[in-house]
């Protein structure tokens, strides 16, 4: 028959661990201590100011909304107009619409031939 007390752990050794474990730390805490005197670490110019370097003030906008509504505008205004983006290689940039229209629309051509002519890789049918 098994006696009741068979499976616990010893305090002994668990004692022993927590003290042994309570010196490392001691230890550590006076080694780090000893060498921030040593290193003189306090004064480092980085830590004199806090730790904190300063740079230049960000260049900031005191009033953003109007220049971005300026820049939504034309980014519209590019998204709804036609325009050579390389008239030599009669390159073009159409309306975001008429883009969606002519991928709809039945063509007649075949679909791999059809997504072709539609980016300008192949010729008129």
């Amino acid at each position: 028959m098994n006696s009741p007390f068979e499976n616990e752990v010893s305090m002994r050794r668990t004692g022993f661990l927590l003290l042994l474990l309570a010196v490392a730390v001691a230890l550590v805490l006076a080694a780090v201590a000893v060498l921030s005197q040593f290193w003189n670490v306090m004064d480092s110019p980085d830590l004199r100011s806090g730790g904190a370097r300063q740079g230049p003030a960000p260049a900031l906008e005191t009033a953003p909304q109007p220049a971005l509504q300026a820049y939504l505008a034309e980014k519209r205004r590019i998204s709804e107009s036609y325009a050579w983006t390389d008239a030599s290689r009669r390159q073009a940039r159409i309306p975001v619409e008429a883009a969606m229209r002519a991928l709809a629309e039945r063509s007649g051509l075949p679909a791999d031939r059809r997504a072709a002519y539609l980016m300008g890789l192949e010729e008129e049918p």
